[in-house]
């Protein structure tokens, strides 16, 4: 029987739907390659505000339902800063919000071969957004991922070589910090207590003794469905880190109660190029820096990946 491999048992081939002019920028609609059973998620709306010939950045945004119009400033500003930015809508969130749900909140399901498929599902689609930016924006091309975008970007790049240089703002790696120990992911630790199918010490020590072996044994990004322990290691970012082979900047906050310190740091130790910045805010007060976000992101790209094209 041939493997299934994460993300990679999919096309990740850019397919048209539409193409639409606004006034500050395009609407881009492709075909999901992903088999999802929602019809909201069977395409990719595509923000791409045009600029110059620097490069092209991808932002993927963070869940949840009022931050969309915040993080649009960060591509629609790369755009003024001599950059193509782009913003592609995550599977679940905003337009794609299956009906009856709020936006983001299938993420949260404390079912872990269910969250793989969602996880999967937007890796997927970032793929093939990423792939229609090589089409029509010029190189070197650049991801960027704020929180729960942060996840998806890292295995991104991770899967493609193409990318030049990373910016992740208030994200980390390691489930076990993010599923007992950030504020947002309360209703998973409750649904857990109620059926008894975990807890935070047999957590803890999945992820202290298989997770390290697990991490251990993989020797590249390729990871095969249903190899691991347990499903959720098969997600996390932070096994796709090690394999990242461009520059990254990893911003995180001091008084996140969203990303755990220790989940941020995790993450900036497995990523092999990584320089880790801390911003002196929560999670959600960290927009108030975007400025210094905007600065310190293209001053990265522009100074550590300078000449580079990946390999």
């Amino acid at each position: 029987m041939e493997k299934e491999i994460f993300v990679k048992r999919y096309s990740d081939h850019p397919e048209i739907i539409e193409i639409r002019d606004t006034t500050d920028c395009s609407r881009v609609v492709l075909k999901s390659n992903y088999p999802s059973n929602f019809p909201e998620n069977k395409s990719i709306p595509l923000y791409l505000y045009s600029g110059g010939k620097k490069g092209t950045v991808l932002f993927f945004h963070g869940r949840g339902e009022k931050n969309l119009d915040y993080l649009r400033w960060f591509p629609a500003t790369f755009a003024k800063m001599g950059y193509s930015g782009a913003m592609m809508i995550l599977p679940f969130h905003f337009e794609r919000t299956p009906a009856g749900h709020r936006s983001g909140e299938l993420f949260l399901d404390p079912r872990t071969d269910v969250l793989r498929e969602r996880f999967e599902n937007a890796v997927v689609d970032g793929l093939t957004a990423l792939n229609y930016l090589k089409w029509v924006s010029p190189p070197p091309y650049f991801l960027m991922g704020y929180s729960f975008g942060g996840f998806i970007s890292v295995i991104t790049a991770a899967l493609d070589r193409s990318i030049c240089g990373l910016s992740l703002v208030v994200t980390g790696g390691n489930f076990f910090h993010i599923t007992w120990k950030s504020f947002v992911t309360g209703v998973m630790r409750v649904k857990y207590e109620e059926d008894g199918s975990c807890n935070r010490e047999k957590c803890r020590k999945l992820h202290e003794v298989d997770y390290r072996e697990y991490l251990n044994s993989l020797h590249k990004p390729e990871v095969e469905i249903c190899s691991a322990p347990i499903s959720c290691f098969e997600y996390d970012p932070l096994t796709y880190a090690k394999f990242v082979r461009c520059p990254t900047l990893l911003t995180g906050a001091l008084f996140d109660i969203f990303i755990p310190k220790p989940s941020t740091r995790e993450l900036a130790e497995m990523l092999p190029d990584a320089t880790l910045r801390w911003l002196p805010s929560g999670h959600l007060t960290s927009i108030l820096f975007k400025k210094t976000i905007m600065k310190g992101s293209i001053d990265f790209f522009e100074v550590k990946c300078e000449g580079k094209s990946a390999v």
